[in-house]
């Protein structure tokens, strides 16, 4: 875990009393991420345990974690898969593809006692960076939300497409994206 003190260095973020850093995930997370995962999403919404454990074996360049430095517990993460598709669909979703070019958000994770105090932000931020710096070939950023988060993603850079096609659970989503060209 020699790469978690590197990334403490690079990343931190003031949270009042204690700096929040980011890194990527080691399949020991995988309990702690499970576990916020299934308390942040309905059932028919939250991934599986196999899904994520996938992610992090194969999609770790682009699954990053949050850190409360005081506690040193996992806080939050953001987390997807990269498609060689050209839109978001649920067969695009469900795979990965480390050489594809559209990278798909799939959790945005707050743990509870943390949310509404901008960290979903800053980890958006920091989740931005961090994957345009593994994964350099990557052109676009999706991702799909409910309606009330939407302003959150739009907050960040995220541009409204629409309604998305991909039917995830009992809600409506939104599908929104992130040009990485413009940067």
């Amino acid at each position: 875990m020699e790469s978690s003190s590197a990334y403490q260095s690079l990343n931190p973020e003031s949270t009042g009393t204690s700096l929040i850093y980011f890194r990527p995930p080691v399949i020991e997370d995988l309990d702690r991420v499970h576990s916020l995962e299934a308390t942040s999403y309905p059932v028919d919404e939250a991934a599986t345990y196999e899904k994520l454990k996938f992610r992090i074996e194969s999609a770790c360049n682009v699954f990053l974690l949050a850190i409360d430095s005081g506690s040193d517990q996992i806080i939050g993460f953001t987390c997807g898969t990269c498609t060689s598709a050209p839109t978001l669909t649920h067969e695009s979703m469900s795979t990965h593809d480390p050489d594809g070019k559209l990278l798909c958000i799939h959790s945005v994770v707050v743990a509870h006692e943390h949310r509404r105090k901008g960290l979903a932000s800053r980890m958006l931020k920091a989740y931005i960076a961090y994957v345009q710096g593994t994964t350099p070939d990557l052109a676009e950023i999706r991702l799909i939300s409910k309606e009330q988060l939407v302003k959150l993603y739009q907050g960040v850079g995220f541009k409204l497409i629409g309604p998305s096609d991909v039917v995830h659970g009992a809600d409506k989503w939104f599908e929104l994206a992130y040009s990485l060209q413009q940067e």
